[in-house]
């Protein structure tokens, strides 16, 4: 190769190089970049090789050189002209309420001319973490994300940053994390539901309340919040003995034949139950039902999510109606704006209205 190729060579690969930082967002809009010497020595090249990666970055409006300052990257840097690329990552996809979810999603989006790629946490961070990255470096346009272990610390949450520092708009629905206070997010009133489904059981004649909620998500903390304060409010005994709680990788064996005994002992006595979803209580249902309890005789359930899992138990379980196809649009309109809008996007709550049915009718 000759020595005009050579030199050719190292200064594209210079530029390349800067350029993937810019994107990748370890360069920031208005940072300071290492000075020509740094340069120089960190990659083995002259100062006049460095020079000119340099001098093209400034022609093409990704740095800025300031006199006696330094170089530093543009406020234009940020994005390339945005395409169509969205990403939906989500917990699960072919079960419960997320098809439906996801379903108001895609009908949005699709209808509004952007490319979907579908990706599946199964509730592991791992996997979350795996897909971030991938995201990352395909440079996708927008993200819709469902969080992974809300409740508990996230260990991908600067990987959420490096896609904020890099302009891709990031909407969370179903649940967001709390050490990224300023996401936009489309999430259900589950402290509000919570009191109410309290209170429906009191006003039903129930005074010792128990309950099963989700500890790894965010939604059982605020089930479970609203759940506490309908029993204080109304002067009822808050007693842990008759509260389980359980994660994800816990979920399957609640209901085990070698675990049922212990479940029972948890929830003998109560007059009413509050379950963290429909999959909860109509395991709590059948249950009660094979220790000879009944249901709504002697004690009434109450689900959240209002699914076909309530409608199609021996028991038809009242539940707190999931506004699916609402949420899933909605966070899909959030994002279209944040794409083509500079006007900055509020999160939205969303309320449950209660469906009552055979499980707490007497």
């Amino acid at each position: 190769m000759a020595d005009t190729e050579k030199k050719t060579a190292k200064y594209r690969f210079l530029v390349d190089t800067i350029k993937e930082k810019i994107k990748n967002g370890e360069y920031e809009p208005g940072e300071r970049m290492e000075s020509e010497n740094t340069l120089s020595d960190q990659f083995g090249y002259s100062r006049q090789t460095v020079r000119q990666a340099l001098s093209v970055l400034e022609q093409e409006g990704l740095i800025e050189r300031r006199r006696g300052s330094g170089t530093y990257i543009s406020s234009e840097s940020r994005r390339t002209p945005r395409g169509n690329s969205i990403a939906i990552v989500t917990t699960y996809i072919s079960d419960y309420i997320f098809p439906t979810i996801i379903r108001g999603i895609e009908e949005t989006l699709t209808n509004a001319g952007y490319d979907l790629t579908l990706n599946v946490t199964n509730n592991h961070v791992e996997e979350e973490a795996r897909i971030l990255q991938s995201l990352i470096s395909r440079r996708v346009d927008g993200v819709i994300v469902e969080g992974t272990k809300t409740a508990f610390p996230n260990p991908n949450v600067e990987l959420y940053r490096r896609l904020e520092k890099m302009g891709v708009p990031v909407v969370f629905f179903n649940s967001y994390y709390r050490d990224l206070p300023d996401s936009v997010y489309v999430v259900t009133d589950d402290r509000k539901a919570g009191l109410q489904a309290v209170d429906l059981l009191i006003e039903k004649g129930c005074r010792r309340i128990g309950g099963v909620f989700k500890s790894d998500d965010m939604q059982g903390h605020g089930r479970y919040a609203g759940f506490s304060e309908g029993l204080i409010h109304n002067g009822c005994v808050l007693g842990d003995d008759n509260v389980v709680w359980y994660t994800t990788a816990e979920r399957s064996r609640l209901f085990r034949p070698d675990n049922s005994d212990y479940m029972f002992e948890r929830l003998r006595g109560c007059d009413g139950i509050v379950c963290y979803n429909d999959q909860i209580a109509y395991g709590v249902i059948d249950l009660l039902q094979k220790h000879n309890v009944r249901v709504p005789e002697d004690v009434l359930v109450i689900g959240f999510d209002d699914s076909s899992i309530s409608e199609y138990s021996p028991v038809k379980i009242t539940s707190f109606v999931h506004p699916k196809v609402e949420m899933g649009r909605a966070a899909a309109n959030k994002l279209i704006h944040m794409l083509r809008s500079s006007d900055p996007e509020q999160p939205l709550v969303l309320d449950m209205p209660l469906h009552e049915k055979e499980s707490t009718r007497r």
